[in-house]
């Protein structure tokens, strides 16, 4: 009986203490990867309206700056939470000077409201512009529908997403779009909410995980000793 419950507390242990340091491994990977975002926001911007210029996912995370207007629809992209409330991320290509190619510029967060069959009020202009922003890949997960099925029209010049597809949204507007979108800088007009979180800034959280593992793998040995230590007492009595 006692072989079976030292047995049992040793498995319990372990597979704590192993969940534990992977959250502490998790943490670390965080950590890494907010250093690397900081050193790209403090390297040189990237000029999108040069050839060339973002034509890779890569470059995430540096800072963009590029010259010319919107154009085309509007891309909503479902799903999208800020503050417990669900709305969207409002994308809008910009077509760059210079270039035959344009760039998705995600313009912030909208409610979607009560009704989702109606779109949200926006407003894009068509005039020139510079605008700055941060290269970014957009949100990952969403419905993976094929085709046009990825797109479902909302209203008129408003398109509502389930996931960005640069293949599918690059047909559906007739311009070529860069693999990579901007996140526009809080301050620039035109823009909705820009809550913008820096990748990895959630590694406190694995910290906290990592903690609660291993008080757990503690609290399952000094149990153990104690009911073992109780048994033995027990045993040795007349």
């Amino acid at each position: 009986m006692r072989i079976g419950l030292l047995a049992l507390a040793l498995c319990t242990t372990v597979f704590f203490a192993a969940l534990g340091m992977w959250q502490l491994d998790r943490a670390e990977q965080k950590r890494v990867l907010f250093a690397e975002f900081e050193g790209r926001g403090r390297a040189p911007e990237v000029d999108l309206n040069q050839r060339g210029a973002a034509d890779g996912a890569a470059l995430s995370g540096y800072r963009a700056l590029a010259t010319g207007r919107y154009r085309g629809a509007t891309i909503l992209l479902d799903n999208q939470v800020h503050r417990g409330r669900v709305g969207y991320l409002v994308y809008t290509a910009f077509e760059l000077r210079n270039r035959k190619e344009s760039v998705l510029v995600n313009r912030g967060w909208v409610s979607a409201g009560a009704d989702r069959r109606r779109a949200p009020d926006l407003a894009t202009p068509t005039v020139d512009q510079r605008l700055e922003g941060r290269l970014s890949r957009p949100p990952q997960g969403g419905l993976r529908l094929e085709g046009r099925k990825l797109i479902e029209v909302l209203a008129d010049g408003i398109l509502r997403v389930q996931t960005i597809d640069f293949a599918v949204l690059s047909a559906t507007l007739d311009v070529e779009l860069l693999p990579v979108t901007v996140l526009l800088d809080a301050e620039a007009p035109y823009g909705y909410v820009r809550a913008w979180t820096p990748p990895g800034t959630d590694e406190t959280r694995h910290l906290g995980y990592a903690f609660q593992w291993f008080a757990l793998a503690v609290t399952v040995v000094v149990v153990t000793v104690v009911v073992s230590l109780r048994s033995g007492k027990g045993g040795s009595r007349p």
